[in-house]
């Protein structure tokens, strides 16, 4: 099995684009990847052209760049013309694809934030790892920074820096940051004191420590580091020391209220680009057999709901049945299908699907239980 089976590369052919493309091809040259090549052409009315001579001309900037890749060995690629808006064309076919990966380009802006708008979009509203290429970085993976907050987030971030950092033989800098005590928080013109700060930065590398025991470093060049200080700003500040070529961070929240965009450290790393970024949500870059059934499973789920939002409940059943043939214990998938027989007006086999996530539910709670005593 392969351990980054899929790529899809998002490509608007400008100078960005053409970073991202070389760094497509080194990480897919490496995991022997399926290479998805996308462009997506934004829907502008009254454009001159019409819209088969512009898909016309895409295919063929497309049908270029697959054989560039095919010229340097990469045997298995694909590519797709869209119109749309961008990043939701983009997001949906990750989805479709089953995609371990999306990479982009950085955009064309040169200024305070070079972040471009789709990538951004991307990187906020993508279930999927993002691989944002900085322009004009070169194609090279000799350094990786992962700042770690010691969430489930960051974990898996660790996880797939150390993969990579040890397929690349790269050096690894793993990184955390504390935020002083405040002296508001003891009375104006009161300040912690020495003995409080000194068991701060105690218990901070303690639970440093503890954190990096769940991994392994074994051949792998590596060093952790503490930071004091606004994590952004120190996470930054340790880019700019360490220069690394790569930086994986752990991200959460999607849309809305729980946005938060990834947690706003990482949202004003980003923003920054002070070099290439990964952002790793739910899922991971690097997946083993196990963490592929799982991404499997829950990527059926989710086209599941997606399908009963539409009301097409026999093709979202579809999908909530496979879940139960791949893990008769996800609990998810049997609400999903009670959910989907009641749309059906089936209430014997709503009830029976009911019943059975409140028997997975007591009786998994249970075991977990006795195995926690």
């Amino acid at each position: 099995m392969k351990l980054l089976e899929r790529i899809l590369v998002a490509t608007d052919f400008e100078r960005a684009s053409k970073d991202a493309f070389q760094m497509a091809f080194v990480l897919a040259k490496e995991f022997h990847s399926e290479t998805i090549l996308i462009h997506v052409v934004p829907e502008v009315r009254g454009f001159p052209m019409s819209r088969g001579t512009i898909r016309k001309k895409v295919i063929e900037k497309l049908k270029q760049m697959e054989i560039d890749l095919r010229k340097k060995g990469i045997s298995t690629v694909e590519t797709i013309a869209r119109f749309g808006i961008p990043f939701e064309r983009i997001i949906e076919h990750s989805e479709e694809l089953d995609s371990n990966l999306i990479i982009i380009g950085s955009g064309e802006k040169e200024k305070q934030y070079p972040l471009g708008t789709t990538a951004e979009r991307i990187i906020i509203y993508a279930n999927k790892p993002v691989l944002v290429v900085k322009r004009g970085a070169p194609p090279l993976i000799r350094r990786i920074l992962c700042p770690v907050d010691f969430s489930e987030s960051s974990e898996r971030a660790l996880k797939n820096a150390v993969y990579l950092s040890k397929t690349f033989q790269a050096h690894l800098i793993v990184l955390t940051v504390f935020e002083p005590l405040l002296s508001s928080y003891f009375g104006i013109g009161q300040t912690p004191g020495e003995s409080k700060e000194k068991a701060l930065v105690k218990h901070q590398r303690q639970h440093f420590d503890r954190f990096l025991r769940r991994f392994d470093f074994k051949n792998l060049r590596w060093a952790k580091t503490i930071r004091r200080g606004k994590p952004h700003r120190e996470i930054l500040h340790a880019a700019h020391d360490t220069k690394p070529d790569l930086l994986v961070m752990g991200s959460t929240g999607k849309t809305g209220l729980t946005r938060m965009i990834m947690g706003s450290t990482t949202e004003k790393v980003i923003r920054e680009m002070p070099c290439s970024v990964i952002t790793v949500k739910q899922e991971h870059v690097i997946r083993l057999p196990l963490e592929t059934e799982v991404a499997e499973i829950e990527a059926h789920l989710r086209r599941g709901k997606e399908l009963l939002r539409k009301e097409m409940t026999k093709e979202a059943l579809a999908h909530f049945e496979e879940c139960i043939r791949r893990d008769a214990h996800f609990v998810p998938a049997w609400d999903a299908m009670a959910v989907a027989f009641r749309h059906m007006n089936q209430k014997k086999e709503a009830k029976r699907c009911e019943e059975m996530a409140v028997y997975l539910r007591k009786h998994l709670w249970e075991n977990q239980t006795l195995d926690s005593e």
